[in-house]
């Protein structure tokens, strides 16, 4: 099972990441305690977190490196690096910054700190 930023929270609402720990953008880390309280959050703000067999990645350009994980656990690490030279993805960054603290509000429309839907 996968997802990609935001859609962790998904997973998270279904049930699905319960027990498993997990990540997602940046600023939806504080949608989990709300939505999924059993989900335990990655510290470190990783691109992407493999528990299991359930993979999350942070924001969508950590999505690139979540999907070469998920190519090396489905058809290796040779087709893996195939496809990582395919399509020249060698980051290097023209800026560089850092993620900002997680903010303490949900950002999902709805959503109260305490988990009670509005």
């Amino acid at each position: 099972m996968c997802s990609v930023c935001e859609g962790a929270m998904l997973l998270a609402a279904s049930g699905l990441l319960d027990g498993h720990f997990a990540t997602t953008h940046w600023a939806f880390l504080g949608c989990f305690p709300s939505i999924a309280p059993k989900v335990k959050v990655a510290e470190g703000h990783p691109r992407f977190v493999l528990d299991r067999n359930r993979l999350t990645g942070g924001g969508i350009s950590a999505g690139l490196d979540e999907a070469l994980m998920l190519i090396t656990l489905l058809g290796g690490t040779e087709l893996a690096r195939e496809v990582q030279q395919n399509t020249q993805y060698y980051p290097d960054p023209p800026v560089h910054s850092a993620i900002p603290p997680t903010p303490k509000q949900c950002p999902i429309p709805g959503v109260k700190p305490s988990g009670v839907k509005q």
